[in-house]
């Protein structure tokens, strides 16, 4: 059986789904648009309730993404399966929609996510992110100001 392309992904999307046509349409043949299209018609079908044909789409997802070829197996991963949310009513059923194979993918990438957010830890400590570091964190030992003798308090005449 030969791999599933882009262009099995656009037949089976509009065989199964025919009121997508006008977003593939706009998407200029670009597979991440197309595949993005496709995520946000299964995200809102979930959120209006439509548990029927939030399944029809992990179904098609699921017999798709298990022969696809590797541009489709990326966009399956980067721009539908990464992108599913399980918030709300009826995230934990949409959550039981989900096949296995898409499941475990869908864990993986999360778990990658969580690990590539976490800020880096030194000797034990929080280590402040990039974003958050000020003028006054220029090197090892802080700013010039910072190296400065302290001047004792003025006395005298006041302004």
């Amino acid at each position: 059986m030969a791999a599933h392309s882009r262009q099995d992904l656009i037949d089976a999307l509009l065989a199964e789904f025919p009121d997508l046509r006008a977003e593939l349409e706009e998407s200029a043949g670009l597979l991440t648009a197309e595949m993005s299209a496709f995520s946000l018609f299964t995200q809102e079908a979930k959120e209006r309730g439509d548990l029927g044909t939030y399944e029809r789409c992990m179904r098609l997802a699921d017999r798709l993404f298990d022969q696809a070829d590797a541009a489709l197996a990326g966009a399956f991963r980067t721009s539908y399966i990464e992108h599913l949310e399980f918030e709300g009513s009826v995230g934990r059923a949409a959550w039981k929609l989900v096949p296995p194979r898409l499941q475990d993918v869908w864990n993986q990438l999360a778990a990658e996510n969580r690990r590539l957010m976490a800020l880096p830890q030194k000797h034990g400590q929080p280590q402040r992110g990039l974003q958050e570091r000020g003028p006054q964190d220029r090197g090892p030992h802080g700013s010039r100001r910072d190296q400065r003798k302290k001047r004792p308090p003025r006395r005298g005449r006041r302004r």
